[in-house]
């Protein structure tokens, strides 16, 4: 049973940052929301920080999780009872490092799990050579679904559906994260959180490895797939993440 003991917010997504002061108090939980915002669970006797936290709403627990605004005595709504978790494991969390040809890795903040679930490839990393040699051979109906991205290290980031049979390494999308194929985000880092810490906005895509490392790049510089665009992009040795 839950008592008065408990205040409640709901927070955006974007605001999450200015919980980070507050990860070491203990009691207070966090769960995601279907529509991208956050509960927030706070003891009472944090009153006074719950009161400077830029909430969406702020309510009181009663029994069964019922909950209240202030000066009213109709509940609102209920919390759901599941999915919440200790804001302590969740905020050390930091972005995870970038990638950079001929670098050892940084230490990492978090490797990704194997996911027993397969999920389908949306996307395939794999050498620009590769790419460009399918594209002069192919039909050209092939190419139309499919945008692609440059990298500095001839590699190529393709988006689209049927992707090219070619060697390399496909991806699936989870939000505006591209994990490989065959595996997923620990138990606690969540996608919308990770977003928020990596900053990507509205237009950003980041492209995660296995072990944690990753790259960045505008989603406008995913340009549609024809043997022009290609041949344009192989003379002027184009980057674009």
């Amino acid at each position: 049973m839950n008592g008065p003991e408990q205040r409640v917010g709901m927070l955006a997504a974007a605001d999450l940052g200015a919980l980070a002061v507050f990860r070491a108090h203990s009691g207070w939980m966090l769960r995601a929301c279907e529509d991208g915002g956050f509960w927030l669970r706070v003891p009472a006797n944090d009153e006074e920080a719950f009161r400077k936290l830029p909430l969406l709403g702020r309510w009181t627990e009663l029994d069964g999780g019922k909950i209240v605004r202030k000066g009213r005595r109709v509940p609102e709504a209920v919390l759901p009872a599941d999915g919440w978790q200790n804001l302590a494991t969740l905020l050390p969390v930091t972005a995870p490092p970038h990638g950079a040809p001929g670098m050892p890795p940084a230490a990492q903040s978090f490797r990704l799990m194997p996911d027993d679930g397969m999920r389908p490839a949306g996307a395939l990393l794999c050498r620009w050579q590769d790419f460009a040699a399918w594209a002069e051979t192919c039909f050209a109906p092939r190419l139309k679904p499919l945008r692609f991205a440059c990298s500095g290290d001839e590699r190529v980031f393709i988006y689209g559906e049927p992707l090219p049979a070619i060697p390399g390494h496909g991806f699936h999308a989870q939000g505006r994260l591209w994990l490989p194929c065959g595996y997923r985000l620990p138990d606690h880092v969540w996608p919308g959180l990770l977003e928020e810490l990596l900053r990507l906005g509205s237009n950003r895509l980041a492209i995660v490895q296995a072990d944690g490392t990753h790259e960045e790049m505008d989603e406008e510089n995913l340009i549609p797939a024809s043997r022009a665009a290609i041949r344009a992009s192989s003379a002027r040795e184009v980057t674009s993440f």
